[in-house]
C-alpha cells in the first residue's frame, strides 16, 4: 500500500528534506528489491536523477513522458507510465505537499519510493508466511473426501452408511457443518493476519 498524502505531508515536516543516511541505506535496498515494482522505481529514479541534476520538476517528469503542472505530475499520465493508482496518488501527494513546504522534491520522491517498496516487500513476506496456513486449510478441508474414497476403495461402502437415513446421515451432516465451520474460521484468521499487515501507516515506519 503506498503511503497517504497524510503520511507524506508527515514525512515531509519531520525532515524529508534532510535525507538521513537510514533512509538512504533503505533506497538503495529498494531500488535492488524486486518487490519495488519495476516501473515505479525506474520512473520516480530518473526523476530524483534528474532534479538533483538541476532540472525543474515539470522538466523532470517531461523527461519521463509525465505531464507536470506547477511541478505536480498528472495522475492521469502517471497511470499511463505504468504505475498503479495508490503509487500515483502517493507520488503526486508528496509533489503537492513538498511544494507547499518548499521542500527539495528529490529526498521526499526518494522517501516515497522506499516505503513503497518497503510496504511491497513487506506484502510479499506477509504472502509468504500465510503460505503455509492456507495450505494446510485446503488439505484439511480435502481429508474427509479423500476418507470416503479410501473406505470406497477398500470395499467399506462408506456412503452406504452414510445415507441409511440413520445414525450415519447425523454424522454426515454434523461432519459437513463442522467441516464447515473450521473453513470459515481458518478463513476469518487468514484475513485478519492479511488485514493486519495492511494498516495504514505500518509499512512506511
Amino acid at each position: 500500500m503506498a503511503p497517504g498524502s497524510g503520511e507524506v505531508a508527515a514525512a515531509v515536516r519531520t525532515g524529508a528534506a534532510r535525507d538521513p543516511a537510514s533512509w538512504r541505506a533503505r533506497l538503495r535496498g529498494a531500488v535492488r528489491a524486486e518487490a519495488a515494482g519495476g516501473t515505479f522505481g525506474e520512473v520516480v529514479a530518473q526523476v530524483c536523477g534528474a532534479l538533483r541534476a538541476g532540472a525543474p520538476p515539470t522538466t523532470a517528469w517531461h523527461r519521463v513522458g509525465v505531464r507536470a503542472l506547477d511541478g505536480v505530475p498528472v495522475r492521469e499520465d502517471l497511470l499511463d507510465a505504468g504505475l498503479t493508482s495508490e503509487q500515483g496518488l502517493a507520488v503526486t501527494a508528496a509533489c503537492r505537499v513538498a511544494g507547499e513546504v518548499g521542500a527539495a522534491p528529490a529526498p521526499v520522491l526518494e522517501r516515497v519510493m522506499a516505503a513503497v517498496a518497503h510496504e511491497a516487500e513487506a506484502a510479499g513476506q506477509r504472502e509468504a508466511a500465510l503460505a503455509g496456513p492456507r495450505a494446510t486449510a485446503r488439505l484439511l478441508a480435502w481429508l474427509p473426501v479423500l476418507g470416503l474414497v479410501l473406505g470406497a476403495a477398500l470395499g467399506a461402502e462408506p456412503w452406504a452408511v452414510l445415507l441409511d437415513g440413520g445414525l450415519g446421515t447425523v454424522l454426515l451432516v454434523a461432519g459437513a457443518g463442522l467441516m464447515l465451520v473450521g473453513h470459515r474460521w481458518a478463513g476469518r484468521y487468514v484475513r485478519t493476519a492479511t488485514a493486519a499487515g495492511q494498516e495504514p501507516g505500518r509499512g512506511s515506519r
